[in-house]
């Protein structure tokens, strides 16, 4: 029965969920992260490479449905590692979007910080209701078949 439940979880998209969760559990560690180094002199700000991941899921799903065992397993590239088949690690990289120049080399600007925080916030939330959603819906499924 477990090698049945594995393949009714790997055909439906929690694995997918659980990668964008993870991705963006590394993306508020990295934010906050940022914020705490904001006077830090000399610190230079870490991003994550959003792009890179959106990418890799899109592979990731365009060749899920080519396959034949219909298997979430996303590849690395742009920055995004994977392990464990599709949970992604991701390396930072420095980054200068906008603020004004700072007399200690530092580029952290909180208001941008505290933007992405409340957006990625936002967004870790709908995933974990997505994914409580999802797995009601596969309890309530083996409840029906085991009763």
């Amino acid at each position: 029965m477990a090698v049945w439940v594995e393949g009714l979880i790997q055909r439906e998209s929690a694995p997918l969920l659980e990668a964008a969760m993870s991705f963006s559990f590394q993306r508020h560690l990295n934010i906050i992260n940022n914020i705490a180094n904001v006077e830090t002199p000399y610190y230079k700000r870490n991003v994550l490479p959003e792009e890179g991941f959106k990418r890799a899921m899109e592979n990731a799903l365009e060749e899920r449905q080519r396959s034949h065992w219909n298997e979430f397993t996303p590849r690395a590239g742009m920055g995004v590692d994977f392990y464990l088949n599709h949970l992604p690690r991701v390396n930072a990289r420095e980054g200068r979007e906008w603020g004004p120049e700072r007399h200690d080399e530092n580029n952290v600007v909180i208001e941008k910080e505290m933007a992405d925080l409340a957006k990625n916030s936002a967004y870790m939330e709908t995933l974990q209701q997505l994914f409580k959603s999802k797995t009601n819906g596969l309890k309530s499924a083996l409840r029906d078949r085991i009763a």
